[in-house]
């Protein structure tokens, strides 16, 4: 089975090239914003056209002659552009996603390269199409085949993504015990085994000091080079603070899904669930502020993006990603089943009034995952691991406990 791999680099740029970074972006921006428009204003025609990436890419050398500044950049990455439309496209029409938005300076400041025949890749340089040799720290060899290249900018500083197919054929299947994973506010990471997985969190310090910067481009006068200065203080600051959020989630589902050959975890909506709560005028919501503290903690945390990171190194490492139905979870007793409200009577505290166990809340959620998801998963090689530890017998039971509980909550 052949997989993509994605290995980031930080280059460094000449004066020449970043300004040909620069536009290739500004570019990129130009054609997706203008094709977007293409098609909605072709969707409100009487006979609209489909229009497809193959249509519209036909249509960029007409679109050169009319913008000349396009033959500056590499044509490769404007091709991207168009089909990176499409792409949003085809999921919003799947549902996955909402209408696709127009793009703003700043927003997604990135460009690719297809073709891997134009790229050349030596120890301490790297050579893109019209930039030329550019350097870069190169802290980490390359496995498998290079695919593409994605030069991508955060704040002022550019970095460059090589995608690489991997072989992961041979990968044998992970045979190590399951785990249930229990993602939280309080606790970010609970397992069921009893570890708690603390990532690091913006402090208040830390909201303190992008509050005042924030401020200090509010008070700088529009499109001044001050406010330029602003905000890009605000980008390298909150680059920092994605960087380390980003390398502690690496760190922490890498060795999960190495020592896990099956992990069960909620299937969470995350973009109900951070739903604003102002409301509407006619309609005002309630608790505003604090439903916004809440969604900024469990922003926070990013369980969108420790899911996503779970499911690709799963495949890397043999190992098998469930998602359950988040429903209940936290308010079921993992030792007797029963379902109550008034079981949680803390956020930090479970006791079950059927039976009286006590137990941290969130350890509590993680075990009712793990079982249902033994319960629920899939073929019998899910509960590998507990096999070993506990017994056959020990797993019927935990699966007739898991699917009577389903039957009730239905």
């Amino acid at each position: 089975m052949k997989a993509l791999k994605a290995y980031r680099y930080r280059v460094y740029p000449t004066q020449e090239q970043e300004m040909l970074f620069r536009q290739t972006v500004g570019c990129c921006r130009f054609v997706y914003n203008l094709c977007l428009e293409q098609r909605r204003l072709e969707w409100h025609r009487s006979d609209p056209r489909r229009l497809s990436s193959y249509d519209q890419i036909k249509d960029l050398p007409a679109l050169k002659m009319e913008a000349p500044f396009l033959r500056d950049v590499p044509n490769h990455p404007l091709q991207q552009a168009i089909i990176d439309l499409d792409k949003a496209f085809k999921n919003f029409f799947a549902g996955r996603t909402a209408y696709p938005r127009f793009r703003k300076r700043g927003d997604r400041d990135s460009f690719r390269y297809p073709d891997p025949k134009q790229v050349k890749i030596e120890p301490n340089r790297i050579f893109l199409p019209k930039a030329g040799w550019v350097a870069w720290v190169r802290h980490r060899p390359l496995d498998g085949v290079p695919k593409t290249a994605t030069v991508s900018r955060e704040a002022n500083w550019w970095f460059v993504s090589i995608q690489c197919e991997i072989d992961v054929a041979d990968a044998r299947p992970n045979l190590a015990p399951a785990v249930g994973i229990d993602m939280g506010i309080a606790k970010p990471m609970m397992l069921s085994t009893g570890e708690a997985v603390l990532l690091p969190r913006t402090t208040d310090q830390e909201r303190r000091r992008l509050a005042a910067l924030q401020q200090r481009v509010a008070r700088r006068g529009t499109g001044s080079r001050n406010q330029q200065k602003a905000r890009l203080a605000v980008a390298r600051f909150q680059a920092r603070l994605a960087r380390r959020r980003k390398d502690a989630a690496h760190k922490a589902t890498t060795r999960i899904a190495k020592n896990h050959g099956v992990i069960v975890v909620e299937d969470l909506k995350v973009r109900t669930m951070t739903a604003s709560a102002a409301g509407t005028l006619d309609e005002p919501g309630r608790n505003v502020r604090a439903k916004a503290g809440l969604n900024r903690s469990l922003l926070d945390v990013a369980p969108a993006q420790l899911r996503s990171m779970l499911d690709y190194k799963a495949a890397w490492h043999g190992s098998r990603v469930v998602a359950i139905p988040a429903a209940y979870t936290s308010q079921r007793c993992c030792r007797c089943g029963h379902v109550d409200a008034d079981n949680r009577v803390s956020q930090s505290v479970f006791l079950c009034q059927a039976c009286g166990h006590v137990e941290n809340a969130d350890l509590n959620a993680a075990k009712n995952i793990l079982r249902l998801g033994l319960a629920t998963g899939g073929p019998p090689e899910l509960a590998c691991g507990s096999n070993r530890a506990t017994g056959r017998k020990q797993e019927r039971r935990v699966a007739r406990r898991g699917s009577s509980a389903l039957q009730s909550r239905k």
